[in-house]
C-alpha cells in the first residue's frame, strides 16, 4: 500500500509539473495538437474511425459500469458473508465519493461550464472559428460543455480507486492497466480535436487528487479498518 501511494503521489506530482509548463507556455497545446491534425490530414480525422469511436465510448462508460456493479455488490453483502467482506460500506463510499466530486461535481458540473474554452477542433488554428485560449485564461466564447477539462480522461483515471482495492497480489498489475487505460482515452481525445494536452493532464491531476484525499480521509484513524 505503501508504494502504491508513493507512486500515486509522485504521479500527482508530475501532473501539476505538466499543468505548470503548460500554463508558462501555452503554445504546446497548439503544438501538440497541431501533430494530431497534421497526422490525420489536416483535420481529426480519428473521431469518424468506427473502432476508435467505440474505444471512446467504453472510456466513457466503463467508470459507470464498474460502480455500478459495485453497488450491486454492496447490496448483495446484505445477505451474502463473502460479499460483505469485498464490498464493504467504506470502499463503496470511497468509490462513489471519488466518482462523484472528481470526475462529477469538478470536472463535468463545474470546470467544463466556467472554463469557456473552445475545443481544438473549434479554434481558428484547425478550421474552426474560436481563439484558442490557454487553460487557466477562463475567457473564451464556449458556452457550454467546454474543452477545460475532459470528462471522459477524468472518469477514466478513476479507475484508479478500485484499481487501488485490488487484492496485493494483483494490485500493482491492476493500477497499471487503469493508468495505460486513462493515457490511451486521452490519446484519443485530442486525436479526436476534443480536447487539448492541458485538458486531459487537468481531468487527471484533480482526480487523482480527489481519489488520494478521499482514501487519505477514511483511512486517518488508525483504529479504522483498512479499505
Amino acid at each position: 500500500m505503501k508504494r502504491s501511494l508513493a507512486l500515486a503521489l509522485l504521479a500527482a506530482f508530475g501532473l501539476v509539473l505538466l499543468m505548470a509548463i503548460l500554463a508558462a507556455h501555452p503554445d504546446l497545446d497548439l503544438a501538440i495538437a497541431r501533430r494530431f491534425y497534421a497526422m490525420e490530414g489536416e483535420s481529426f480525422g480519428a473521431r469518424s474511425d468506427g473502432l476508435l469511436i467505440v474505444l471512446r465510448d467504453l472510456g466513457y462508460y466503463l467508470p459507470i459500469a464498474l460502480l455500478a456493479l459495485a453497488c450491486l455488490g454492496w447490496l448483495r453483502g446484505r445477505w451474502s458473508p463473502a460479499a460483505a467482506k469485498v464490498f464493504t460500506g467504506r470502499r463503496i463510499l470511497f468509490l462513489a465519493l471519488s466518482f462523484a466530486i472528481g470526475p462529477g461535481l469538478i470536472v463535468n458540473a463545474v470546470l467544463k461550464d466556467v472554463s469557456h474554452r473552445p475545443r481544438p477542433a473549434q479554434v481558428d488554428e484547425f478550421g474552426g472559428s474560436s481563439a484558442f485560449r490557454p487553460w487557466y485564461a477562463f475567457d473564451g466564447v464556449c458556452a457550454k460543455n467546454c474543452s477545460f477539462a475532459s470528462g471522459e480522461v477524468a472518469g477514466a483515471t478513476w479507475l484508479l480507486a478500485p484499481a487501488s482495492l485490488a487484492p496485493p497480489a494483483w494490485r500493482t498489475l491492476a493500477l497499471t492497466g487503469a493508468a495505460l487505460f486513462a493515457v490511451t482515452v486521452g490519446v484519443l481525445r485530442m486525436a479526436f480535436g476534443g480536447h487539448f494536452a492541458s485538458d486531459v493532464v487537468a481531468a487527471a491531476l484533480v482526480t487523482l487528487a480527489c481519489i488520494l484525499a478521499l482514501g487519505w480521509g477514511l483511512r486517518r484513524r488508525r483504529a479504522a479498518p483498512p479499505l
